[in-house]
């Protein structure tokens, strides 16, 4: 099972998430730099992670583990995630 491509993550972590930064500030960045659209869009992207649907194994490459050993399950991360977005006010 693949799942769904979830393009705006993987941009996101690609783009803002360089080595080192914090996953918190990445979120941050990118509600800063893109439009509300892409926003929106990454805001569902991580909704549909945090309800599980997407693959640990698929997630490991393209995420990576030391995010899913951090916060317990990518499910955490994307509540994690979804909570600096809640909470950031640019």
């Amino acid at each position: 099972m693949a799942g769904p491509h979830y393009n705006e993550v993987l941009y996101m972590l690609k783009t803002y998430g360089a080595s080192g930064t914090e996953d918190k500030r990445t979120v941050q960045t990118f509600i800063d730099c893109e439009t509300s659209e892409r926003v929106s869009s990454l805001r569902g992207q991580l909704y549909a992670i945090s309800q599980g649907k997407y693959d640990d194994r698929t997630f490991d490459g393209q995420i990576g583990v030391a995010r899913r050993q951090k916060h317990g399950s990518y499910k955490e991360w994307a509540r994690m995630c979804l909570q600096w977005m809640a909470g950031y006010r640019g």
